[in-house]
């Protein structure tokens, strides 16, 4: 299947008819050879469930696009960002909620405290999609010392006993067949440890003898860097392209940096001398993401770059 193919599948699923169950999940502080989520089935009102497939349903007539997801872009709006299921790890998560729904409810109030997030599982006939939302700041059921859960009323104010949740509008990503369609890109890669392996790829970065040779000390970039995911997927994709490994790109980086006077510093080397006023020049021109418009001569610094023609 491709990712045309399953965007039109999510767009032709009949939310309306199709069965739902919600589930709870957590993630395992150190997970080793374990499954990395907890999940737990939940029972959910009718209005619940009528609230959650009709927020599903609004999706598919708002978000008709998919591009491709890559480390540095970002869904626009009414477009998906897809990537595929088996590069994630959501299929530890899938065989988990597609256990019976009663085999694995809920039982005491604390397994939903301090949940990760949770999952709309819709499915008709054969075809199944999942609806995923990162749990926000307001998600549990502790009480706060000193304070009480109030609602309103007709009459007024009354106290409220039991614990309650905030459940959002909206929907972090979606699974259909073999695609993860994305709308919000930091609850994917937060929900599915995708910075991980931006930090991975940073730390390997720095063992290679290509960017060593390019770099001449590299404290100020992790200092600059630290745990910033954003700083984290620029120097994957940096590792990824390579182009400090290239004589040539790197010649005529010190060459334009002279020329339109950008104020990187290079070590008698050659090698960029790293300074924290410089260090987002320094990821834009390792990224090849700093750009001279010939039309109106302008330098830009760009997101992303597609050639021209592709």
């Amino acid at each position: 299947m491709t990712v045309a193919q399953d965007l039109q599948a999510f767009g032709a699923f009949d939310v309306a008819q199709a069965t739902a169950s919600l589930w709870v999940f957590k993630k395992r502080p150190a997970a080793g050879q374990m499954n990395p989520f907890t999940a737990v089935s939940v029972v959910m009102s009718g209005a619940l469930k009528d609230q959650l497939k009709g927020l599903a349903s609004s999706y598919q007539t708002s978000h008709t696009i998919a591009e491709a997801y890559n480390l540095l872009n970002q869904p626009g709006e009414g477009s998906f960002l897809a990537v595929s299921r088996e590069e994630t790890l959501f299929p530890n998560l899938q065989n988990l909620i597609d256990q019976p729904l009663e085999e694995c409810l809920v039982k005491n109030v604390k397994q939903l405290n301090n949940a990760a997030g949770y999952v709309l599982r819709l499915r008709h006939g054969d075809a199944m999609i999942y609806c995923v939302k990162k749990a926000n700041a307001d998600w549990g059921t502790r009480k706060k010392k000193g304070m009480m859960n109030i609602f309103f009323t007709e009459a007024g104010l009354d106290i409220m006993d039991n614990p309650s949740f905030s459940i959002s509008r909206s929907f972090d990503f979606f699974v259909v067949r073999e695609s993860v369609l994305m709308s919000s890109k930091p609850a994917f890669e937060s929900l599915l440890n995708h910075k991980d392996t931006y930090e991975e790829a940073y730390a390997e970065l720095k063992q290679e003898q290509g960017f060593s040779a390019a770099i001449a000390d590299f404290a100020v970039f992790d200092a600059f860097i630290g745990q910033n995911a954003t700083h984290l997927r620029r120097m994957a994709v940096i590792k990824a392209r390579g182009y400090y490994q290239n004589p040539d790109y790197m010649a005529r980086l010190r060459e334009i940096n002279g020329l339109r006077d950008w104020g990187i510093q290079f070590d008698t080397q050659g090698r960029i001398v790293a300074t924290q006023e410089k260090m987002r020049d320094i990821l834009h021109v390792l990224l090849d993401h700093r750009l001279r418009s010939e039309l109106s001569d302008n330098q830009y610094d760009v997101p992303s770059t597609t050639p021209v023609g592709q």
